[in-house]
């Protein structure tokens, strides 16, 4: 049996996935765990004499970035074994969606590709002084690993302002030119309600509508964990009971 630790991140996976591949090393012949111990290949020149017959659809690679950041720690077996079938056993495997190990693998791309969805729509920037230079920070509670998925989109519509995302999975940082990555922060690291506050209020209590109030479906839109981190959703309770009459 093969004991594989890796640093659970998508290239320590793929490093790890590609020597066991070239060992021809069946799913079921392999044990994964992922943790800070770091990976069991520590340098690329362990697979430097690799030969480069295997081919992988790019589909594949596409997929598979986005289950990378499921969270859950059977993702890291279940691609595997996915990629063992498409290189050794059915170029297109991709292509039967009645597969379990294809319906489990498009579900948790489904459900990260909806996260990132949720990690542009709720995140709310608020100003932060610090040293007389003007610093926006945001705290955000991602279901699932997607930070760097998600976050180049904050740089590219606000490229001009630095700014911190600080999340339980993992944290963002762009100071105008690079965009950084560290390690989870707790919510003491979210930055206190500046004036900027006062704008959602008021911005969102604008584009309220009572008349077309579906509670069910504002909750599977805007999910109630996501509430504690916006600040128009203070407003959402008043709102609701006065909907009522």
């Amino acid at each position: 049996m093969q004991h594989v630790n890796i640093d659970n991140t998508f290239e320590s996976w793929r490093f790890a996935a590609r020597d066991l591949l070239s060992k021809r090393i069946a799913p079921d012949g392999v044990i994964w765990t992922a943790g800070a111990q770091g990976r069991l290949f520590e340098s690329p020149e362990t697979t430097k004499d690799l030969k480069p017959t295997l081919s992988v659809p790019k589909q594949f690679l596409r997929l598979a970035k986005f289950v990378a950041c499921y969270n859950d720690a059977e993702r890291w077996p279940l691609l595997y074994r996915l990629l063992y079938r498409l290189v050794f056993e059915e170029r297109h495997l991709l292509e039967i969606e009645s597969d379990g190990d294809v319906r489990d693998v498009n579900a948790m791309a489904k459900a990260v590709r909806r996260d990132i969805h949720k990690f542009h729509a709720f995140v709310r920037f608020r100003r932060i002084d610090c040293d007389g230079e003007e610093i926006y920070g945001a705290w955000h509670e991602p279901q699932h690993f997607c930070v760097e998925l998600a976050t180049p989109f904050f740089e590219r519509r606000f490229g001009e302002m630095k700014f911190s995302i600080f999340t339980p999975k993992g944290c963002a940082h762009w100071d105008r030119k690079n965009l950084a990555f560290s390690p989870p922060a707790d919510k003491t690291k979210a930055p206190a309600a500046d004036e900027m506050e006062d704008f959602w209020l008021l911005y969102y209590r604008s584009i309220y509508n009572p008349f077309r109030l579906k509670i069910n479906a504002m909750k599977r839109e805007f999910p109630v964990r996501h509430w504690r981190t916006l600040p128009e959703a203070v407003l959402i309770p008043e709102l609701i009971r006065e909907a009522k009459y």
